[in-house]
C-alpha cells in the first residue's frame, strides 16, 4: 500500500538529492538542520542528537529497514542516498516500536539503465577536503543487469582545537531483472569514521567565581591522543515481484556489523578567571561490536469491495541485535590538572589500561506482523486503519576474565503487544485534504531501576489533526498540523539513589506517567514555480515533563527553518542562488553546573538565528561549481546547554562537480 506524502495522515518532509547537493550537505546532521520541526543538538563531537515534538529521534531506517544500533551508529554520509524522508509522530505500525518523535528513512541511490558518472571535490574551512565518485552503468546490453558504485572520502580539521575527522564511505549496489516483473537487488555499503582529538563532555559555562567563563569557541580539553572510532558495513539484498493484477511482493534481508573504540577525556571543575586553573581531566575507555540481522517481507495491492477499490498491505519483520561490550581495567585513578583553561595545548600523559578479558553480550530480538487497509469509504473519504502485533525481548549475558559465563542481567520480554493505527482523510478538493490520525506508542527502554531490573516499555498514544495542500499545479506541498502525545512509564532519574549506583556503573531510574507534548507545525516543500525550490517550516512544541527529567532537554518551544534556491533563466541561466536560516526561540537549561550552587542553576539562552547562503555556476553541461556559507554572521551560541558545547561558527565550502 504505497502512499504518497499527501495520502499519509501524518506530517511528512522530504530532503532531495537536489537540495543536498545545492546546499553542500555532507552528512545527516546537515540534512536534519533542513527538516522542519527537527532540532539538532550534541553532547560532544561524536554524539549528535535529533529531536522532534520534544523527544529524541531514535528510529532510523535505510530503505525502510530499521538500522539504528546505538554505539556504532554512524553520522551517515549523504553521498550514498537519493533522498531522506522524515515522518513526524509515532510510526509503530511499520517500525515495530513507536516513539512519538519521528522516523528518519534514508533511501539509497539505485543504478540506472544508462551510463552515468560524476566526480566532485570540495575544500572548506578548517582544512576540509572531500571527494565523491559516483558511477552507474548497465552490465548487459539490454541493461537488465546494472550496477552503481559510490565512494566518498573526507579529511578535515575543526574549529575545535586538535579535533580532526577522517571518513570513508562507500556503496556498491547491483540490480538484475530476472523477468519482466521480478527484480533482484544485492549490495554492500560501509562507512569508516576515524576522528582524533574527540571531546567527551562539556565546556564550562561558568568560571570559579560564578561569572560566565566566556571560553573561546575553539576550546577543547581533549588531549591529542583521544579518539572515538566507528566503522560499520551492511550487506543487503531484496527481491521484488509485481503480479499481473497490480499486487506487489517484496522481501528484504540485511546484516549490519559495526565496531567502536574510544579513549575519551572530559574536564571537571570551573576555571579560575585569573590564572585559568581549576579544571581536572578525567578519562574513560570503551570498545564494542554490534551485529544486526533483519528480514522484512510484505505484500501490497488493491481489491474490489462494495463497488469500490481499496488497498491493503500485509507484512512481517524479524530482527536481532547483538551488542558485545569489551571491559577494560579501570582508568578511574587517572587525572590531569589543566594548567590554564584559556591556553590548553592538549598535553597530558596517556592513561594506562588493558582489556581484562571480561565482556558483556546484550541480545535484543523483535518480531512482528502487521496489516493495514486503506478503505475508500466515499469519493472524497478514505480510512487508513491497521495494527501490528509485536514481540520483543532483551537480555545481557555477562562473562568473566576467563571468558566464562557468570550471569544474565536485564532480562525482559514483551509478547503479543498490539499497536493500532487509524487515520481518516477527507479530500476537500483535488488540491486540499483534511486528516486525523491516532496510534499507540510502544517503546522498550534500556533504563534500569534501583534493583537493577529493566523498566517496562513506554506506553502511550499519539493524536494528530492536520491539513495538506498541493498548490502551484501540484509542485508545492503544504502541511499544517496540531498534535498531542502522552507517554506513561517514561524513565526519569530515581533521586532516592546516588549517581552511578548500579553494578555496571549506570544510575537508577523509575517510570513516571503523564509525560506529554503538544504543539503545532506548518511546512512547505517543492517548487513555487519553475526554477524556484522551497523547503520551509515552523513548529511550536510544549513539553510537560517530570521535575526529575528537566536536564538534557533544553529544547526551544519555537523554531523555524528555511532553505530555498532559484535557478535563473535567460542570460543568467548558468547561475543558481540560494540561502536560508535556522531560527529558534529561547532555550532553558536546568540544573546547570555552577561553582556556588550545588544543585545547579537555571540558565537561559536567548533566541538566535543562523543564516546560510549558497551559489552555483554551471560552466557547461558537464561542469559546475558551488560555494556555500553556513552561519553567515558567525553567531556564537550553545548547541546544548545542560551538556554545554558550542555550535559550529561560520563555515565556507567550495565544491566542483563534473558529471557525464
Amino acid at each position: 500500500m504505497p502512499l504518497t506524502a499527501r495520502e499519509i495522515p501524518q506530517s511528512v518532509s522530504d530532503v532531495s538529492a537536489e537540495l543536498m547537493a545545492a546546499a553542500n550537505m555532507i552528512d545527516i546532521n546537515d540534512v536534519m538542520m533542513n527538516v522542519p520541526g527537527v532540532n539538532v543538538t550534541l553532547y560532544d563531537t561524536q554524539r549528535p542528537l535529533y529531536f522532534a515534538r520534544g523527544f529524541q529521534i531514535t528510529d532510523f531506517q535505510v530503505d525502510d529497514i530499521p538500522t539504528y544500533s546505538g554505539n556504532t551508529n554512524q553520522e551517515y554520509d549523504t553521498a550514498l542516498y537519493e533522498r531522506v524522508e522524515v515522518i513526524r509522530g509515532a510510526n509503530g505500525l511499520f517500525s515495530g516500536v513507536g516513539s512519538p518523535s519521528a522516523t528518519v528513512n534514508l533511501l539509497r541511490k539505485r543504478p540506472g539503465k544508462e551510463l552515468a558518472a560524476s566526480l566532485s571535490a570540495s575544500i572548506g574551512s578548517w582544512q576540509m577536503r572531500r571527494a565523491v565518485a559516483d558511477v552507474s552503468t548497465p552490465l548487459t546490453a539490454d541493461a537488465s543487469v546494472r550496477s552503481r558504485l559510490v565512494i566518498a572520502g573526507l579529511d578535515a580539521d575543526s574549529f575545535r582545537d586538535r579535533y580532526r575527522e577522517k571518513k570513508l564511505a562507500g556503496l556498491l549496489i547491483t540490480e538484475a531483472d530476472l523477468t519482466d516483473s521480478t527484480t533482484l537487488t544485492v549490495g554492500v555499503q560501509g562507512q569508516d569514521n576515524k576522528p582524533e582529538g574527540t571531546i567527551w563532555g562539556t565546556i564550562p559555562i561558568f568560571a570559579a567565581d560564578g561569572s560566565e567563563a566566556n571560553l573561546p569557541v575553539s576550546a577543547s580539553y581533549a588531549p591529542t591522543w583521544t579518539h572515538w572510532q566507528r566503522n560499520s558495513y551492511t550487506l543487503f539484498s531484496d527481491i521484488s515481484h509485481r503480479f499481473d493484477n497490480n499486487w506487489h511482493l517484496k522481501a528484504a534481508i540485511n546484516q549490519t556489523k559495526g565496531e567502536v573504540s574510544s579513549l575519551r577525556v572530559y574536564a571537571s571543575g570551573f576555571p579560575d578567571p585569573t590564572d585559568g586553573s581549576g579544571l581536572t581531566l578525567l578519562a574513560g575507555v570503551g570498545a564494542g561490536e554490534d551485529t544486526r540481522n533483519s528480514f522484512d517481507v510484505y505484500l501490497t495491492g488493491s481489491y474490489l469491495l462494495l463497488g469500490r477499490e481499496h488497498d491493503l498491505i500485509a507484512g512481517a519483520s524479524v530482527s536481532e541485535l547483538e551488542a558485545e561490550t569489551t571491559l577494560f581495567s579501570s582508568v578511574a585513578d587517572w587525572s590531569y590538572a589543566v594548567p590554564d583553561a584559556w591556553h590548553y595545548d592538549g598535553t597530558a600523559p596517556m592513561p594506562q589500561y588493558s582489556e581484562t578479558g571480561a565482556y558483556r553480550l546484550a541480545t535484543t530480538k523483535q518480531h512482528g506482523v502487521y496489516l493495514a487497509n486503506r478503505f475508500r469509504l466515499h469519493d472524497n473519504w478514505s480510512l487508513v486503519a491497521g495494527a501490528r502485533l509485536s514481540s520483543w525481548q532483551t537480555a545481557t549475558d555477562n562473562f568473566d576474565t576467563g571468558g566464562q559465563y557468570t550471569a544474565t542481567s536485564g532480562a525482559y520480554k514483551v509478547s503479543n503487544e498490539v499497536t493500532p493505527y487509524v487515520g481518516l482523510i477527507w479530500d476537500l478538493s483535488q488540491q486540499h485534504s483534511l486528516y486525523i490520525s491516532y496510534t499507540d506508542i510502544f517503546s522498550p527502554q534500556n533504563y534500569k531501576d534501583k534493583d537493577n531490573n529493566l523498566l517496562a516499555p513506554v506506553l502511550g498514544e499519539n493524536l494528530e489533526l492536520g491539513v495538506k495542500s498541493s498548490v502551484f499545479d501540484g509542485q508545492l506541498s503544504v502541511n499544517a498540523a496540531v498534535f498531542k502525545t502522552r507517554q506513561d512509564n517514561y524513565a526519569v532519574r530515581d533521586l532516592s539513589q546516588p549517581e552511578n549506583s548500579l553494578p555496571d556503573g549506570s544510575s537508577a531510574y523509575r517510570g513516571v506517567n503523564g509525560t506529554e507534548s503538544s504543539g503545532f507545525e506548518i511546512s512547505a516543500s517543492g517548487h513555487v514555480f519553475a526554477g524556484w525550490l522551497l523547503n520551509a517550516g515552523y513548529s511550536y512544541v510544549d513539553t510537560k515533563r517530570h521535575a526529575n527529567d528537566k536536564i538534557w532537554t533544553n529544547l526551544p518551544k519555537h523554531s523555524a527553518q528555511l532553505s530555498t534556491h532559484y535557478q535563473f533563466s535567460g542570460s543568467l541561466a548558468k547561475l543558481m542562488l540560494g540561502g536560508g536560516f535556522n531560527w529558534q526561540g529561547e532555550t532553558v537549561g536546568y540544573g546547570v553546573s555552577h561553582p556556588t550552587e550545588t544543585a545547579g542553576v537555571t540558565y537561559t539562552q536567548d533566541a538566535y538565528v543562523l543564516a546560510n547562503l549558497f551559489a552555483s555556476w554551471q560552466f557547461n553541461d558537464k561542469l559546475s561549481s558551488t560555494l556555500s556559507v553556513t552561519n553567515l554572521f558567525d553567531k556564537e551560541y550553545w548547541a546544548n546547554i545542560d551538556y554545554a558545547n558550542y555550535g559550529k561558527p561560520r563555515q565556507l565550502t567550495l565544491s566542483v562537480r563534473w558529471q557525464y
